[in-house]
This record gives structure tokens, C-alpha cells and sequence, in this order.
């Protein structure tokens, strides 16, 4: 007897500071591909964030680290395209650009924490996001925040029936996903490692070598 399995559909992708990256953000990346069968998930860092500080290290400091960190899942792959563009991140010219190159039929599905969900409205073009992919929000379990009325408004026009919306058309669904976190963050690495305590077991190993070797997050200021 042959058991078929699902094909797998769809491009997701991941944005970020990954100042550093750690296995808070490759949990959630490889959680999601095993929960939707996605072809495959990318990884995007910024090169300036829109909405926060300037990042601790270099971008290509920040891009190597991400390259170190997924290599060894071939599922997982890191987009180099904010960084080579420079200036300010805007996700709404990153979707512009990956649509264009994998056409309009493919699924894309743009996977935002729900801190970033929140600030959406702040974000350039905000609306228009949803014209080019869907959008997967992750979530905490137990952790419904209440929406500001343009952003629920935004929910209750798009919000998907099934995940399965976000396989068979190419955008324009909004979907929330429960997800048990890892509590890592980037802040507390760059913490640690100013104190110079150990950060064994926050990030895949090759990273935290990176990190040592480059003597990488001491002496800066940490709030």
C-alpha cells in the first residue's frame, strides 16, 4: 500500500533584526513548516529596522550568523535581499520584490510574532501587505491581546477560514497560530554576553563560536 503525503505549498518567510539570532526564532521557523507543509521558509534579515535602534553588530556580521545558524536544515534557507538593498527595511518593497520573482499564483505567507502584529498600522503601506501575501501571526498560547479597532477591523475583513487558506491561494488571508515559545531573546544574549556569561544552549552552537571568537556584544550599552 502507498502512503501518499501532503505536497507541500507555499513560500514562507521571516523577517528580523536576528541581532543575534537564536533557537527562540529557528523554533518558531521550523514549527511552522512542520505544522503547514510550507516548500520552504526564509529567513530575512533587515538591514535597518524601521522601528527600532540600530542593531548591535554589522548587517554582514548579522547575515553570517543567520547563514551559520540554518545550516543545517536544508528546509530553512536566509534572504539576503534587505541587507544588499541597505537604507531603511520596509516589508512592503521585500514583498514587492518576492512576488515578483516567484509570480503571482505561489502561495506566500509572511510569519509575524504577535508583538509585530500589533504594530502593524505604524508600519508603511500597512494595508497593502495583505495584497501580496497572507499573514500568519504567532502567538503564545493564552495570549489574546485586544486589538486597536483598525487593526481588528483589518482581522475580521481577512481572517482565513482554515489554514488551508494559506496553501491554496496566493495572499490576502490573516491566520493566528498558537505556538509554545521558547523564552530567548535577542536582548538577553547581547546581555549575557556583556557580563561575558555564557550563552551555551540560547543559539545553535557555530553561532555562539561567532559570537566568541569575534568578541562580539561586549562593551556596549545594554537597557
Amino acid at each position: 500500500m502507498t502512503i501518499k503525503t501532503k505536497k507541500s505549498s507555499g513560500v514562507a518567510i521571516m523577517g528580523g533584526t536576528f541581532d543575534p539570532i537564536h533557537n527562540g526564532h529557528l523554533r518558531v521557523a521550523v514549527e511552522i513548516l512542520d505544522r503547514f507543509n510550507f516548500k520552504a521558509m526564509k529567513l530575512i534579515p533587515c538591514f535597518q529596522p524601521v522601528h527600532k535602534g540600530l542593531p548591535s553588530v554589522t548587517a554582514q556580521q548579522r547575515l553570517e550568523m543567520a547563514k551559520m545558524a540554518i545550516s543545517s536544515d536544508v528546509r530553512l534557507a536566509v534572504d539576503s535581499r534587505e541587507i544588499l538593498r541597505a537604507g531603511p527595511s520596509y516589508s512592503i518593497d521585500t514583498l514587492r520584490d518576492i512576488r515578483a520573482e516567484i509570480g503571482p499564483d505561489v502561495p506566500l505567507i509572511m510569519v509575524l510574532g504577535m508583538d509585530s502584529f500589533l504594530s502593524l498600522p505604524t508600519w508603511a503601506e500597512w494595508r497593502k501587505l495583505i495584497e501580496y501575501a497572507h499573514i500568519l501571526v504567532v502567538s503564545r498560547p493564552g495570549w489574546e491581546p485586544e486589538l486597536i479597532s483598525e487593526l481588528s477591523a483589518f482581522c475580521e475583513n481577512y481572517r482565513a477560514a482554515s489554514s488551508h487558506e494559506l496553501q491554496c491561494a496566493p495572499s490576502g488571508s490573516v491566520w493566528l497560530e498558537m505556538l509554545p515559545s521558547l523564552e530567548i531573546s535577542s536582548s538577553m544574549i547581547r546581555i549575557l554576553c556583556n557580563k561575558q556569561e555564557s550563552i551555551a544552549y540560547l543559539l545553535p552552537e557555530p553561532v555562539q563560536t561567532y559570537i566568541i571568537e569575534n568578541k562580539l556584544y561586549q562593551d556596549i550599552v545594554t537597557l
